[in-house]
């Protein structure tokens, strides 16, 4: 027990550590303020206008700027905890590198799948609101109003606080390993990453401020399959680009492994040979 304490001190005497819990607790001071001032601001919006659209790009804008600034500040504690100094024009790089980079990349396409979500929702709810099935696509697509207030294929149906909880701890697990988000290195598993955090705060978002739950609205008409929305369409699709990305990787370490246990046997032949 006392190696367990001793390892968890040096883990956190560590600077990298000490910068990365400083700057998330700054950087947490700075964000819960804005994060209830736009809450309270979209509270005020039944439906969709100018100025809801507007709060919605100032919002997706403060955030894109506080993540390139995040590292901004982790660098500048970092350098304070190990005595070195970084000029301004270093600092100013960095961010306009953060600000353009891979992260932030990521953030906006989950911020579009999510607005692309609630907007067809709001849209639904608007117009199909009392209404029976609406033929979209004879035979195939039709729009019909439901609402969900447990899972999919509504499981947990009197468990909408707890499932909203977990979602909400889910996308902050999503979000660390959004991290890795690279279009051009890994596009399968940066596309899963982010259609999955897309999917989940969506749906999350229904959970919290939608009394009735979950909006649903897309029907099938050539298969009897449960009516789903937008959210639940990008977190299908997500999660078969990971599984395939998690296939394709144990597919390939088994290949090296069958390849070096391969090259270990016949180095141990040749060996025998000589």
């Amino acid at each position: 027990m006392k190696s367990f304490f001793k390892k968890c001190k040096e883990y956190f005497s560590r600077n990298e550590v000490k910068a990365s819990f400083g700057m998330f607790a700054i950087m947490l001071l700075i964000a819960m303020p804005l994060l209830v001032i736009w809450i309270t601001l979209l509270l005020q919006y039944a439906v969709i206008t100018p100025v809801f659209w507007v709060i919605i790009f100032i919002a997706i804008c403060l955030f894109a700027l506080l993540i390139a600034f995040s590292t901004i500040l982790y660098e500048k504690l970092l350098a304070n905890y190990e005595n070195r100094k970084i000029t301004k024009c270093e600092y100013r790089k960095k961010f306009l590198s953060e600000l353009t980079g891979p992260f932030v990349t990521g953030f906006l396409l989950v911020a579009i799948i999510i607005f692309l979500d609630q907007f067809t929702k709001i849209q639904a709810i608007i117009h199909l609101e009392g209404k029976s099935s609406v033929v979209f696509i004879k035979g195939f697509l039709n729009w019909s109003l439901a609402y969900n207030k447990g899972a999919a294929w509504s499981m947990c149906s009197n468990h909408t606080n707890m499932l909203a909880i977990l979602s909400l701890v889910a996308s902050f697990v999503i979000l660390y390993f959004m991290k890795d988000f690279n279009l051009r290195q890994k596009p399968l598993y940066s596309l899963a990453l982010a259609f999955i955090l897309g999917g989940t705060v969506g749906n999350m978002i229904d959970r919290f401020f939608r009394s009735n739950g979950v909006v649903d609205f897309i029907e099938t008409a050539f298969m009897d399959f449960p009516i789903f929305n937008v959210a639940d369409s990008f977190l299908v699709v997500g999660t078969i680009l990971l599984a395939i990305v998690v296939l394709f990787d144990v597919f390939q370490t088994s290949s090296k492994t069958k390849k070096q246990s391969t090259e270990d046997s016949d180095a141990r032949q040749e060996e025998n040979a000589q």
